[in-house]
């Protein structure tokens, strides 16, 4: 067990430099990856069903004790997100397929991933825990949904197909996973340390296959797209402070709120895309893959460094304070 937890702590802590060794091989020699392009749907059911083997009752207190954190963030999620990908979209003239695979990255839930950033930045990891639950647990109603809003505009939807497909990889497996963890609980405890390194695992062959899918694209254009994606991704960051500064919600759950807001589930997007349309329509969702994870990373390094400063100033100030009064 010491291997997995020395993996899980170098996979936490060099985040942003494992997400780019990854999607630069697949981006430069995409041979290395294309293989996993075909099995990325069974990769996000591993995702999904680690994350429903980890899940206990206690992860939705935070739903009961005080709703209206989720409820908000979750709100966010599915309206202004898909809403101003649809604009972004627009704004771009994108071609058909690619500004759908942007609206997938902006109607699916938030990313597994922003738990962990949520834990770096020192958040309200409770919140970012149940949000992530809640918001996965609406994706096979809204996702095809909205999907269907605002993408009938570029191609024909079938909503229950991709109702269907979302149950099958994310439904399934959550439910599984939840179900085998509350009849062997007790023996799953030998596991547990490797289930992060399993997900991980997952996680980034869903990134090297949908980036090799697409490496000559992103190549020959993905630098607008990369653009584009990064301003999507922002805008979930500036709506949440907005709105947390509006409600004086506290820092941390702050911090958890706008990750949760501005982190997708791009590997879902992407996976969705290759599935129901084409390698173009997951191109949006490969770069939200290597966006969000760069830039929550060096959000949580700011958030660290901001934290240990003020921390220093504060330890100083009491120094300062004791000395002064003898």
């Amino acid at each position: 067990m010491n291997l997995f937890n020395t993996f899980n702590h170098f996979y936490n802590r060099y985040l942003a430099f494992v997400v780019v060794g990854v999607a630069a091989a697949a981006l430069f020699v995409p041979r290395t990856f294309l293989w996993a392009s075909s099995h990325t749907t069974l990769f996000l059911q591993i995702v999904m069903f680690t994350m429903g083997l980890t899940m206990k009752a206690g992860d939705f207190t935070a739903v009961f004790k005080k709703p209206g954190h989720v409820v908000l963030v979750t709100f966010m999620q599915y309206t202004f997100m898909p809403l101003f990908a649809f604009l972004l979209a627009k704004l771009f003239r994108l071609p058909d397929e690619v500004a759908l695979g942007l609206i997938l990255v902006g109607s699916v839930p938030g990313g597994t991933s922003s738990n962990v950033l949520t834990y770096l930045v020192n958040g309200n990891v409770a919140v970012s825990v149940a949000a992530t639950s809640v918001s996965t647990l609406l994706a096979p109603v809204l996702t095809p949904l909205l999907l269907s809003f605002y993408g009938g505009a570029y191609l024909e939807i079938n909503f229950w197909r991709m109702f269907w497909s979302i149950i099958q990889v994310v439904m399934l497996p959550i439910v599984s996973g939840l179900v085998l963890n509350y009849f062997f609980g007790r023996h799953l405890k030998k596991v547990e340390a490797a289930l992060p390194s399993l997900s991980a695992t997952a996680v980034l062959l869903v990134l090297g296959g949908t980036v090799a899918v697409n490496s000559e694209t992103l190549l020959g254009t993905g630098m607008v797209m990369f653009l584009i994606v990064w301003i999507h991704n922002l805008s979930g960051y500036a709506l949440a402070y907005g709105v947390c500064k509006a409600f004086k919600i506290d820092l941390p759950t702050t911090r958890a709120m706008a990750l949760e807001t501005g982190v997708q589930n791009t590997g879902l997007a992407g996976s969705l895309g290759l599935t129901h349309f084409s390698p173009a329509t997951a191109l949006a969702g490969a770069a939200g893959t290597i966006v969000h994870t760069l830039f929550g990373t060096i959000y949580a390094s700011f958030c660290s460094r901001k934290d240990l400063s003020n921390k220093k100033s504060g330890m100083s100030t009491v120094a300062s304070t004791t000395s002064s009064n003898y």
